[in-house]
């Protein structure tokens, strides 16, 4: 009882980003080292310094949060509250290391994945596309599927007590709606957590072309939140990649006279290759520029912009 009651204070200081880890503390004397740990997390998320300069780096105890609510069985409600508070703490950071950032996108779907998994309605999802489906049409079939079986093999039940049978068959989608729309909930706060995210990444001009080749990685990275359903709808996937390509441009754009003309040759005989997940998604917004020829475009005139310069050099 006292492990649940540790469990559900923090979870009602998440909710309200008031934490006092010192009334946590006299409350739990009993505190094991899980507990200790959430204590320690708590003190360090208040500190100015870890929101501006360890979060852009290092997403640690966002993971190590997340994975405790995953083995410990937390509520949705829980995985809500810590991604809206990492999200308003990423607003107070000027920028995001993008390398930190392809590490925490490593492994982060497979903590998320217990939360979208669809356990009130799975046993009547016949059709393995319907997990890629939108929650409508998912939903649609579903009840179709539950009444269908229902009916079926459970008609006696339903001649003996007809008011008792629709109720529970009533109780059953409304426990499937909600797992739905609490799924939503969920999905639409990890959306937002990574534009906020994504629109703050830097790279280090140094690395020169593995700033190319994390970008692409974070994109895949990405895509692997359909399969997981932590992304359900393509759009939303096309447009986190929009800001990822928008960033990296932005990028690109700033560091012109740092960046070699080996460099902007390099990505762009890369972007020849026809398997790069970033312009794999077939364009949204036909008036808009593709995103393999914004990129190209900009590659362009960064590379005529440091030819520019090299041939003023020469001249003087």
């Amino acid at each position: 009882m006292t492990h649940r009651f540790i469990l559900f204070s923090f979870v009602c200081t998440l909710f309200s980003h008031s934490i006092n880890a010192n009334s946590f503390q006299e409350k739990n004397n009993n505190a094991s080292p899980q507990d200790n740990l959430i204590i320690s997390i708590q003190k360090e998320l208040k500190t100015p310094q870890y929101r501006k300069n360890v979060l852009p780096h290092d997403f640690s105890h966002f993971s190590r949060l997340i994975t405790f609510g995953t083995d410990t069985q937390q509520p949705p409600a829980y995985l809500r509250s810590i991604i809206k508070l990492f999200s308003n703490m990423l607003k107070s950071s000027h920028y995001v290391n993008a390398h930190a950032f392809s590490q925490l996108l490593e492994t982060l779907p497979q903590f998320l994945a217990p939360y979208f998994s669809l356990h009130q309605s799975q046993a009547y999802i016949t059709d393995s596309a319907l997990y890629d489906a939108t929650f409508v049409d998912r939903f649609k079939a579903t009840v179709n599927t539950m009444l269908y079986a229902k009916f079926s093999n459970e008609y006696d039940a339903f001649r003996q007590d007809p008011d008792l049978f629709l109720q529970h068959i009533s109780s059953h989608i409304v426990a499937m709606a909600h797992e739905e729309l609490v799924q939503e909930q969920l999905r639409q706060s990890m959306i937002r957590f990574c534009e906020i995210a994504l629109s703050k990444l830097v790279w280090n001009p140094i690395a020169q072309e593995e700033t190319w080749h994390i970008t692409k990685k974070i994109a895949e990275q990405l895509a692997t939140f359909l399969e997981y359903n932590i992304l359900d709808d393509t759009n939303d996937l096309d447009d986190l990649h929009w800001t990822l390509l928008n960033r990296y441009c932005y990028f690109i754009e700033l560091t012109t006279g740092d960046m070699p003309a080996e460099f902007y040759q390099a990505v762009r005989s890369d972007m020849q290759r026809n398997d790069i997940v970033l312009f794999a998604l077939q364009e949204q917004d036909y008036i808009v520029e593709p995103k393999r020829s914004y990129m190209q475009r900009t590659l362009l005139e960064a590379e005529t912009s440091v030819l520019a310069q090299q041939i003023g050099l020469a001249q003087v």
